[in-house]
């Protein structure tokens, strides 16, 4: 395949986790100073929308690339399937997971965010 396809396919998935970062740093200044259970609410109902919309524009990217990949290769014909993508249960219970340290064991508030650059041990991304 042409160096040029090649590099259409690194722009898509690119441009998909750009616009990805992008409204989930939106979504984040919405739910920033909020209390925790309002947050974790307003997570648990936006995120599946920009895990999937997003997350297909990359799955759809790949499955073009890997098509044509395939054909130039000699493969024939293909048609790849593309998952459902993440079950909407797996994207709650990860959302739960992760603002977990928000609530105190009795269901209380306890800590709040940490600062994004804090999330990662302060190893950056």
């Amino acid at each position: 395949m042409a160096a040029k396809d090649f590099r259409a396919y690194v722009n898509a998935m690119n441009q998909a986790s750009l616009l990805a970062q992008r409204d989930l740093a939106a979504l984040w200044e919405k739910v920033k100073g909020v209390p925790p259970a309002a947050a974790r609410d307003a997570l648990i109902a936006l995120l599946p929308g920009i895990i999937y919309r997003y997350g297909g524009m990359a799955a759809l990217a790949a499955a073009e690339y890997y098509e044509a990949e395939r054909a130039q290769a000699g493969g024939g014909d293909f048609t790849a399937e593309l998952s459902d993508g993440v079950p909407l249960e797996q994207i709650e219970a990860s959302v739960r997971y992760a603002v977990g340290h928000m609530f105190a064991e009795d269901g209380t508030y306890g800590a709040q965010p940490e600062p994004d650059a804090e999330l990662f041990g302060g190893q950056g991304r």
